[in-house]
């Protein structure tokens, strides 16, 4: 029998994060081709375009895996932002009920930045799996209830930050060299010259270096892709990373919600 686990996060960086987690400790396995996909997906698939009435050429697929040794498959979904992860979470409910699909698990991931504590942000999405008619979990990182919920407030433990928080995190195990010269890069910037107005806002944001810091690096170990392809592709997540304590902390989170305990193996690259 099949256990069916949805997973809910802001956007396709958190997407290929929370991939790699996946299948670096938990054993799963992406699925890539239609045919291989369990049909009680299929109504959350995009079916055409445009998508939502927006002319953008990219489709916001769910990513699939599949654990091949207890039946278990998930559905890792991008909602293109904070502001649509329970409209995301509302419609998709509505139609897997069309064709009957009970939801085992269901998470989601955020980010805790500056507008909302991580409190907040907690409450707003447990609100939101509430009214859904999935059971409310008790705090933030928590995964309990029947069918299981949680959510989890990146970076974790209640602070304040974004996925790039844990990627620098990774880097300065496994990338030190190339993260001390994105650093220098992003920090020597002289902002007086070069632009004009607005251009370095999103740098201003709280999270804005962070970021920044790991495009430049993204830059270097995937040139002319985005941040995702190297995030699937290269060592952030292995071994060392794995066991530093909040990546541990969402991989024990990840462990709860699908109910794989994490394996010792190395870690493979995705598909």
């Amino acid at each position: 029998m099949t256990t069916y686990v949805y997973l809910l996060t802001e956007g396709v960086h958190d997407v290929a994060f929370l991939g790699r987690l996946l299948q670096a400790s938990l054993a799963f396995e992406r699925v890539s081709q239609e045919s291989d996909l369990d049909p009680a997906w299929t109504r959350i698939l995009p079916t055409k375009w445009p998508h939502g009435g927006s002319l953008r050429p990219s489709v916001p697929a769910p990513s699939f895996y599949r654990h091949l040794g207890s039946g278990i498959s998930a559905a890792v979904v991008n909602a293109q932002g904070i502001s649509e992860l329970a409209k995301r979470l509302k419609t998709h409910r509505k139609a897997l009920d069309l064709d009957g699909v009970s939801l085992d698990a269901v998470g989601v991931v955020l980010d805790a930045d500056a507008k909302e504590t991580p409190t907040r942000r907690f409450n707003r999405m447990a609100d939101a799996l509430t009214e859904t008619g999935f059971p409310r979990p008790p705090a933030a990182d928590v995964v309990a209830g029947a069918p299981r919920t949680g959510v989890f407030v990146l970076p974790g433990g209640g602070a304040p930050g974004t996925l790039e928080d844990l990627l620098l995190e990774c880097s300065g195990l496994v990338y030190p060299t190339l993260r001390s010269h994105a650093e220098r890069f992003v920090d020597g910037l002289d902002r007086s010259s070069d632009f004009v107005a607005d251009e370095l806002e999103d740098l201003k944001a709280p999270a804005g270096r962070h970021k920044a810091v790991v495009a430049a690096m993204g830059a270097i170990l995937k040139p002319g892709r985005p941040i995702q392809a190297t995030l699937e592709d290269h060592r952030w997540i292995e071994p060392r990373t794995l066991k530093l304590p909040r990546i541990s902390a969402i991989l024990k989170f990840l462990s709860d919600l699908t109910g794989v305990q994490p394996s010792a193996s190395e870690p493979t690259n995705a598909a």
